[in-house]
């Protein structure tokens, strides 16, 4: 099972040009998706395929279609550049942890999203 992480990376955890793909609003923030397993945490989700990551912002949008207004796209990013933004970002509802999905957890994911449709409350899918 995958966990998340902070965003605290120590040294060498992760390299300095390190790309993955996320979901990224016109703010220019990625994406929280919360994970049922682990509650109240506020999760950036990156991705090692770019190819996982659309099949992610669909179930997302089909659960909140009101995040549309977001102009949620699927971008490439240098992982280590949007964990330091978030961790010195000031916001309360900031990010607190990150992962990074490989295709085969993409599957799992995907379903758990879709299985939130009915009740999601306002507080689990949003822009950090």
């Amino acid at each position: 099972m995958i966990q998340p992480r902070s965003l605290d990376v120590t040294v060498g955890e992760i390299d300095e040009g390190y790309r993955a793909w996320a979901i990224r609003g016109k703010s220019g923030r990625c994406l929280t998706i919360p994970d049922t397993r682990f509650p109240g945490r506020r999760t950036i989700r990156f991705f090692t395929s770019e190819y996982d990551v659309p099949r992610v912002l669909k179930a997302v949008l089909d659960v909140r279609p009101e995040l549309e207004d977001h102009k949620l796209e699927v971008v490439e990013v240098n992982v280590l550049e949007v964990l330091r933004k978030a961790a010195a970002e000031k916001a309360f509802m900031r990010a607190d942890s990150y992962t990074i999905f490989t295709s085969t957890e993409v599957f799992d994911f995907v379903q758990q999203i879709k299985q939130k449709v009915i009740g999601l409350d306002d507080q689990r899918i949003r822009r950090i």
